[in-house]
This record gives structure tokens, sequence and C-alpha cells, in this order.
């Protein structure tokens, strides 16, 4: 099976207190990272059937990475959600993320990330970045995030 040049699909972050999670939908599949009190789940669903990932030390710097990301576009928008729900595209042959959450009705934020940098628009708003100040890297969410889709792709029937 080729890879496609890009995917598109849905990716749904949650941030409330002692629970934080990431989900990403695409070719059908559900891959899921939460984090409940400081316990961590991530799986891979499709059809019913539920495939639990043991090695998950790259998916919890994902999970975290993100939820810092969306702590800054809350900060930027003066959001009070929960939850942000958006498209994503990923281009496998230029490594780039594209992220569009859902924010509010008269406000539109992007979020991209290649492999050197991170892109925050909202507005006449943008925020660049190198490197969070936990050290989480665009090259390792891009990384990461290529995986996922990947393990997605492979897994096809």
């Amino acid at each position: 099976m080729s890879s496609p040049i890009v995917a598109k699909g849905l990716i749904a972050i949650t941030r409330d207190h002692g629970v934080r999670s990431l989900s990403i939908v695409y070719n059908r599949y559900l891959f899921t990272i939460q984090e409940i009190s400081g316990t961590y789940y991530v799986a891979l669903v499709r059809q019913g059937v539920t495939r639990c990932i043991e090695n998950i030390e790259k998916y919890v710097i994902l999970l975290k990475a993100f939820i810092s990301l969306i702590n800054i576009v809350s900060d930027m928008t003066q959001s009070r959600y929960y939850t942000f729900l958006g498209e994503f595209k990923y281009n496998f042959k230029k490594k780039r993320l594209r992220y569009e959450p859902y924010v509010d009705l008269m406000k539109k934020v992007t979020i991209r990330i290649s492999t050197r940098t991170v892109h925050i628009s909202s507005g006449e708003v943008v925020k660049k970045l190198k490197r969070s100040k936990s050290g989480y890297t665009p090259e390792l969410i891009v990384e990461t995030m290529e995986d996922i889709l990947r393990s997605m792709m492979s897994y096809a029937e």
C-alpha cells in the first residue's frame, strides 16, 4: 500500500483538572492517549477492536506538547473551552502538520508545525516557537505524529 502525500483527519485535545487527552481520527481509526490523575492509557481502535500500546514515552511527550500548544491558543483567544476539536492535514513529503482547532465562531486559529518551528496564528497575532519550555521540539512532534498516522495505515485491511 503506497502512502498518501497528505493525510486528513480530526484531532481533539482535552485539558481539564486531572484529565488530559489527545485523540486522532484518521483512516477509520482512533488513536487516543489519556492521562487521568497521573495514569496514562494509550490505544489504537478500529471497528470495536482495541489495541493497547505499551511503549508510551513518545506519546506522553506528544500529549504534553499539544497541551502546551493548546494552553497558548487558549491564552491568545481567551477561550474557556476544555476540549478543542479541529481538522488536521499532515503532508508526509514536507513533514508539516496543520491543525485548526475550533475556538469560537468569530475566531480562527491555525497551528502549523514543521520540523523546525511551530506557528500559532489567531487573527493578527502570530506566535513562533522553536521549542517549548519543557523541551518538546517541533521535530519530535512531527516525527511522532507521522509514526501514529503510518501505524493507522499499516493496520488497514
